[in-house]
C-alpha cells in the first residue's frame, strides 16, 4: 500500500510540475508578444524591427534552458556580435520567456 500511496505522490507531483511548466510558457508568450515581438519573428510574424533580432522559430530545439538563461542575463556572453540588449524583466518574467522559448520546436 505504501508503494501505491508514493507512486500517486510522485505522480501528482509530477502533473504538477508540468501544469506549472505550461503556465510559465503561456505567461512567457503573453511577456514575448509585449517585449520581444517588435525585434523577433515566429512563424513569419513579426514587429517593426524584426530583422534586428531574426526568427525564433526552432528556438527550443537549438538551445536548453541554461543557454536561454545565461543569454538573457548577457547576450554578449553567448553570441559576442549579439545585437540584444539587456533587458529588464523580473526573475519570474525571464523564466517564463525560457519556458515559451522551449517550446519552440
Amino acid at each position: 500500500m505504501k508503494i501505491v500511496v508514493t507512486v500517486a505522490v510522485i505522480a501528482a507531483a509530477i502533473a504538477l510540475g508540468e501544469g506549472a511548466a505550461r503556465a510559465g510558457a503561456e505567461e512567457g508568450k503573453a511577456v514575448y508578444a509585449k517585449k520581444c515581438h517588435v525585434c523577433h519573428s515566429l512563424g513569419g510574424s513579426g514587429g517593426k524591427q524584426a530583422e534586428k533580432g531574426g526568427p525564433l522559430d526552432g528556438v527550443g530545439k537549438k538551445r536548453d534552458a541554461a543557454w536561454l538563461k545565461a543569454y538573457f542575463a548577457d547576450p554578449k556572453s553567448k553570441i559576442p556580435d549579439a545585437k540584444m540588449p539587456k533587458l529588464k524583466l523580473t526573475d519570474a518574467e525571464w523564466e517564463d520567456v525560457v519556458q515559451h522559448m522551449l517550446t519552440l520546436q
